[in-house]
């Protein structure tokens, strides 16, 4: 085994991340049919609007453009549908396993490669958001690729590696801010490997490359920034969240619904981990950076007078080093340590196979544990514990009558409906629900042609029957079009036994 092994080298290096990736792709693919939620609901709405206006409605959004770029040429190509736009994420995070790969391998042998792209490709959080169309897996594989082509510069010493380096710093920052979290750990440990010799070296110009690239982008920053500061939906950070941000990490859950063998499990993992990590952090530095540095940073951004930032996929990165990356490296290198040293007591060479084995096998059960509640539970909002059901909705509305369009009581209800809207159940929201067109998710309502009705009179000409759908019940009934229609029925559909109700009435036209 160990000849064959060693023949075919450099086939195994070459099928190993593809297989993870592969892996990670089908773990991704089977879960991919759920329903849309609000943040996905305004990538794909959001490109629908052409490259010109796509770049002022992100300048006053909370999350820079690259993403939703990409995201409307790859609909160009593959389609609209859920499963289509997903599939981006999904490939962008078999793309982080590539770069994971060659990292550790480059770094630390074949061997802690591969754990180490196994644990990743198991990842509960990361497969969670490879099938979300969002920038998280994106931004992963920037960042990855970046700390890849760092250590070809640092090694190599040639320019085209901090020119690749300087490039792909530029492109994290263009898809999503918290990247600028990364590389303080980068800078952190490019200061201690070249002391006062940073300015001097050809490091130094590649952040200088990195900016000039970010340039057009840093009004917007500021803008956002500002508008940020003013009051956002993040709550504040306290001792829950980082034991949420843990237990998000590894099982998918939140701190609180972490009970009975779930609990012992995260518990057991966390110990592990540690443990293994004390013994091995020397050798895995830049990794233990890229775990604490991006927290750290973001609860000491997140306390008074600054407004609470911390949300815990806005440092994935950090999560997959902690939860994935840290575990498979410190094993191997623990388990290495037992070989190279030959007078090593017996019982010291059992304890450290044995803590080896347990971060291993603590981590891949409670990947499996995440992975089952992922699947189980779908696509839950962690922030609000809600399952989307905007798909499950829409289809339930097309049933009770498949021709009538269907007009939302309000614009988050509108923004996950409209993805589903057909030719015949088209979706529609008045122009009079959104209070606040200035800042923020709702701006692309302002000027829209797609759904908003802003002739109410000509749309009630138009339509004699109409689907009314509100997530309000009150006693009154809902007007929006004045008298020109009346209620001639209603309906009551509660999706999933999670407390999202719905009433859904039949407007008639008025006669005259």
């Amino acid at each position: 085994m160990k000849d064959f092994l060693m023949r075919h080298k450099r086939a195994i290096c070459m099928l190993a991340p593809a297989c993870l990736g592969l892996l990670y792709m089908i773990l991704c693919f089977v879960n991919m049919r759920q329903s849309i939620w609000f943040d996905e609901s305004f990538s794909v709405y959001i490109t629908r609007f052409d490259f010109a206006k796509m770049w002022s409605l992100t300048a006053e959004d909370v999350h820079p453009p690259l993403f939703y770029i990409i995201l409307k040429i790859w609909a160009h190509f593959f389609g609209r549908t859920d499963f289509a736009l997903r599939s981006l994420a999904t490939i962008f995070g078999a793309v982080a396993i590539l770069f994971v790969f060659l990292l550790v391998k480059y770094k630390y042998g074949k061997r802690a490669a591969v754990l180490s792209s196994f644990l990743l490709s198991i990842s509960p959080i990361f497969i969670r958001y490879g099938e979300e169309m969002r920038m998280y897996t994106l931004m992963t594989a920037i960042i990855f690729a970046a700390t890849y082509f760092m250590h070809l510069a640092i090694d190599n010493r040639k320019r085209k590696w901090w020119i690749i380096y300087g490039i792909l710093v530029a492109l994290g920052m263009w898809t999503h801010y918290f990247t600028a979290l990364a590389w303080l750990a980068h800078l952190i440990y490019l200061l201690r490997v070249f002391g006062k010799k940073f300015f001097t070296q050809k490091i130094f110009l590649c952040y200088v490359l990195a900016i000039v690239l970010y340039l057009p982008w840093i009004p917007s920053l500021l803008t956002q920034f500002h508008a940020v500061q003013g009051g956002f939906w993040i709550g504040e950070v306290s001792a829950g969240t980082l034991m949420d941000y843990w237990t998000e990490a590894t099982l998918y859950q939140k701190a609180y619904k972490t009970n009975n063998w779930c609990l012992i499990l995260s518990i057991l993992e966390s110990v592990m981990v540690l443990a293994v990590f004390i013994k091995t952090h020397k050798k895995a530095k830049l990794l233990s950076l890229l775990a604490l540095v991006p927290v750290g940073t973001l609860v000491l951004l997140s306390m008074p007078p600054l407004k609470p930032m911390f949300v815990s996929r806005y440092v994935i990165c950090s999560m997959i080093c902690a939860a994935a990356l840290i575990p498979g490296v410190a094993s191997v290198c623990l388990m290495n340590s037992v070989n190279s040293k030959r007078k090593q007591k017996k019982f010291a060479k059992q304890k450290k196979y044995a803590l080896a084995f347990g971060a291993l096998s603590s981590v891949i059960v409670c990947s499996v544990v995440g992975i089952s509640t992922l699947y189980t539970g779908g696509n839950v909002n962690l922030s609000n514990g809600r399952r989307p059901s905007a798909r499950e909705l829409y289809e339930a509305v097309a049933e009770l009558d498949n021709e009538l369009p269907i007009v939302c009581s309000g614009t988050e209800l509108y923004y996950d409906m409209a993805f589903y809207s057909g030719t015949q159940n088209k979706v529609y929201f008045t122009h009079d629900v959104v209070d606040d067109y200035s800042m923020g998710s709702l701006h692309p309502l302002r000027d829209t042609y797609f759904g908003r009705i802003n002739d109410k009179e000509a749309f009630v000409n138009e339509h004699e029957r109409i689907w009314y759908v509100s997530n309000e019940k009150t006693e009154e009934e809902p007007a929006p079009f004045g008298d020109s229609y009346h209620v001639s029925n209603y309906y009551d559909l509660q999706v999933y036994n999670n407390g999202d109700k719905y009433r859904v009435y039949l407007f008639e036209r008025a006669k005259s």
